[in-house]
């Protein structure tokens, strides 16, 4: 297929090129997607890898039609522009790309409304009511092949055009990101979080939830460096720093946590360590600190301690490399169920007070398995005012669990091999000094806000 001739059809587009009856609809994913006319007159949509220098590519993409029977108006995903290119492409160091064809269409063109890299969310836009059809298209391509390092090149959208955008990476530099003289007794020049190491480059890692190693003691709660690579904790401060709660990278760019642990707060107070382990170790070599440059939480909390919308999202100022110990945790998406019966076993981790109320140096996890909201009011009496259809309860036959200085931690489920966060810590039954964890752990269902997730996130 040769394409010597293609035309942007981007938010900025001049439908005047065009028939005046054809409709193209608005997407939020122009780094990684972009609809083309062909100078045969069709048009298709391309796809590009938001990232080079990697020899597995896996699509999913999802578009929807008004109307029933349009199963036929996006063709199957295809490399582009060719197979032969599209490795070569890759062997190169060059982002790769896949295409889809549009046929049949009408007057409007099939609107993207996901999109999926390597296991990871590029975008999301909202499906058509009723009556509508769904259309999902997977590809898959690898190589064996040594990848060249010596091109890289930064541009997002689609090579070769004689017309293209192209949209380059901003290339200023991030501010300082501490600008205290001294913490506790520490002075400029020996404090750990302004002398702080960059993570060794090790590898590609690319794939989402992938648990590393773990300790061979059977009921052992100690988490292992790199166990949990998408474990981070969360920082508050001016001149001063200290831990506040646990976060989970979900994206280069983004993580998440509990609405409570950052709402009303200003971005230039909070900074997350990532690949963080040892709490007493400053700077801890292979972790990371940076910066936050946004603050989200639903529109609709505002502080409630009802846990239902206990959800938020820290946008950091820099994007992540993924290391060994640094690596994504996967987001649920749609098409995975929930049984009316949860009766699911996920895992906790996080640093907050051990049995003795004393704060904890290494992270810790536990296994809790996920209980029905009706077994939880029943035996939580007390918790009536906290539990909504939005809520998870979940607990420990020897009542282990997490507590304070956990919040925000996710609580995962695995899934395929691959840890998803199904929800997030976010209140639990007092007991003194410590948490009553004889009963159960309340989490916002993240499950049920994933779609405010995936477009507040930033990949």
């Amino acid at each position: 297929m040769t394409i010597s001739w293609l035309t942007f059809l981007g938010l900025c587009l001049n439908l005047s090129s065009f028939s005046s009856a054809l409709f193209v609809p608005q997407h939020n994913c122009e780094s990684y997607f972009g609809y083309f006319k062909e100078d045969s007159g069709s048009y298709i949509g391309v796809f590009t890898a938001p990232r080079s220098g990697v020899n597995r590519l896996s699509w999913t993409v999802v578009f929807t039609a008004h109307g029933n029977n349009q199963k036929n108006t996006v063709s199957s995903l295809s490399a582009y522009p060719s197979k032969d290119r599209a490795f070569e492409k890759i062997h190169n160091g060059e982002r790769g790309q896949v295409f889809v064809r549009f046929q049949d269409f009408g007057n409007e063109l099939p609107k993207l409304t996901h999109a999926e890299f390597n296991g990871q969310v590029l975008c999301t836009n909202d499906e058509y009511e009723a009556p509508s059809s769904t259309m999902t298209r997977q590809q898959s391509m690898s190589t064996s092949a040594l990848i060249s390092q010596n091109t890289a090149p930064r541009e997002q959208l689609v090579p070769h055009f004689s017309q293209r955008t192209t949209i380059t990476p901003s290339t200023s530099a991030p501010r300082e990101q501490f600008q205290f003289s001294q913490i506790g007794s520490i002075t400029r020049n020996d404090n750990p979080f302004l002398n702080r190491p960059k993570p060794q480059i090790e590898a590609d890692f690319d794939q989402c939830g992938v648990e590393g190693f773990a300790s061979l003691q059977i009921g052992g709660e100690l988490v292992t460096r790199g166990q949990y690579p998408w474990l981070a904790a969360l920082y508050e401060g001016g001149s001063t720093v200290k831990y506040t709660c646990v976060t989970s990278v979900i994206s280069k760019r983004t993580v998440i946590t509990a609405a409570h642990c950052i709402h009303g707060k200003s971005a230039s107070q909070l900074w997350v360590y990532l690949g963080r382990h040892d709490r007493n170790e400053n700077p801890e070599s292979g972790a990371l600190l940076v910066s936050v440059s946004r603050v989200l939480t639903p529109s609709t909390y505002e502080g409630n301690p009802v846990p239902d919308k206990d959800v938020g999202l820290l946008v950091l100022n820099q994007p992540i490399v993924y290391t060994k110990y640094i690596q994504p945790l996967c987001l649920w998406s749609r098409d995975m169920t929930v049984s009316p019966n949860e009766g699911e076993s996920g895992a906790v981790a996080g640093w907050g007070y051990d049995r003795t109320g004393e704060k904890t140096r290494f992270p810790k996890t536990v296994s809790v398995r996920l209980v029905p909201l009706a077994q939880c009011l029943k035996e939580m009496k007390r918790a009536e005012d906290f539990l909504t259809s939005r809520t998870i309860c979940a607990g420990n036959s020897e009542a282990h669990g997490p507590c304070f200085g956990d919040s925000g931690s996710a609580l995962v489920v695995l899934r395929n091999n691959r840890y998803y966060v199904r929800g997030i810590v976010s209140i639990s039954p007092r007991q003194g000094n410590i948490c009553d964890l004889s009963g159960y752990v309340i989490y916002c269902d993240v499950a049920k806000h994933i779609d405010w997730v995936r477009q507040n996130m930033e990949v």
